[in-house]
């Protein structure tokens, strides 16, 4: 007999050959019939003005970000100025990826640390530049994987110059963050940061290899979600303390801060993903679910669920019905899936928050404690 798990996999893949790929090449045709060139001149306008507003400025980290205004404006800048650095016939490629002006949260993240353990210095802002780029390479990968085509409210790269380049600027991005990480003069840093990179690809690898795994339970989902995403949020406030020459205690709040925010806030996209507004999140919804990715908030609803409930989310997950199954969980077992995946994410934070008392009591300590208050509104907003 076929495991159902692997029968489940096979089925999605049968749909997928059959419907996905003609309507990819839609997609595709509709996003470039301006018959763009490789790449235009007014990318690099849109990433030197910020055509497209970053996120910060219209949802609650903006009071958390405004302690450090100046220095994310620095890295910004930085970010934008790393196009330079590449081979000339690739760099409006580099350009357009950057340039799209995300949240920023692993700088922000980096740099308040900074100024919670001591002053902000140039070092501070390196790792900051550094774990952007790592982020931002990532991100390119994953839209290739989930087919999306829009993100931060622009055509993904893969949607608009395709998967094989795409993989390659992502391989580039990552090679340049490495790079960039070997010119500390503490050789840990560089050593840390790659072996991040390492893990946030290791966590990304076995989601992938999880897809359409009826077997996957909420321990191991938790476990991914830590090395896919935690782990660089993790990096960023260990580096910041190191970087200020705090002791060992310090540094070891400080990451273990890293981590549960971090986590918490994947836990809050894959909550997105089936409760957002693409017109508000300017990025593809519903992706996990068409690509068998089982999150939080699926893995607690076939937890609690009859049979008749787990088969009802099979059939949805396989015909890409994701409204339905987003309706499912709002309203099905253990009264509503979602709002359990918040209360989940939610404790994580209060964690988070715990992990550092008594050892911030500056400004930039208590806005990390404010960051934390801001992802618990943001969950607060997707309840039903």
């Amino acid at each position: 007999m076929v495991p159902k798990a692997l029968s489940l996999r096979q089925a999605a893949e049968d749909n997928r050959l059959a419907a996905c790929a003609p309507r990819k090449i839609r997609a595709r045709e509709a996003l470039t019939t301006d018959n763009a060139p490789p790449y235009s001149r007014c990318v690099e306008v849109f990433a030197s003005t910020g055509k497209i507003a970053t996120a910060l400025s219209s949802s609650p980290l903006v009071r958390v970000a405004q302690l450090v205004r100046p220095h994310l404006d620095v890295v910004e800048a930085r970010i934008a100025e790393q196009a330079a650095a590449f081979d000339p016939a690739i760099e409006g490629y580099v350009v357009y990826a950057v340039g799209s002006r995300g949240k920023r949260l692993r700088p922000l993240l980096a740099l308040l640390a900074g100024g919670a353990t001591g002053t902000i210095s140039p070092g501070h802002v390196d790792l900051a530049v550094i774990v952007e780029l790592i982020h931002i390479a990532t991100l390119v990968h994953d839209d290739i994987m989930d087919e999306a085509e829009r993100r931060r409210a622009q055509p993904t790269v893969n949607a608009r110059w395709g998967n094989s380049l795409s993989v390659l600027l992502g391989d580039c991005l990552f090679a340049h963050a490495l790079t960039l990480s070997t010119k500390f003069e503490n050789a840990e840093i560089g050593r840390t940061i790659a072996r991040t990179a390492a893990t946030v690809c290791s966590g990304e690898m076995i989601q992938t290899q999880r897809r359409f795994d009826l077997k996957l339970d909420v321990e191991e989902y938790l476990r991914i979600v830590e090395m896919k995403t935690g782990s660089l949020f993790s990096t960023a406030a260990e580096l910041a303390a190191l970087i200020s020459e705090a002791d060992a205690r310090v540094i070891d709040a400080f990451k273990n801060y890293g981590t549960q925010i971090g986590t918490a806030y994947q836990i809050y996209d894959d909550c997105l993903d089936l409760a957002g507004n693409e017109a508000a999140t300017g990025k593809t919804l519903g992706t996990d679910l068409r690509k068998g990715k089982f999150t939080l908030p699926v893995l607690i609803f076939l937890r609690a669920a009859s049979d008749f409930e787990r088969e009802r989310c099979c059939q949805l997950v396989l015909e890409e019905r994701v409204d339905e199954m987003s309706e499912l969980l709002r309203t099905g077992a253990s009264n509503g899936a979602l709002n359990e995946s918040i209360t989940a994410g939610t404790k994580l934070i209060r964690k988070a928050q715990a992990a550092l008392d008594g050892f911030t009591s500056n400004p930039y300590g208590d806005a990390l404690f404010t960051l934390g208050d801001a992802f618990c509104e943001m969950f607060d907003q997707l309840r039903v």
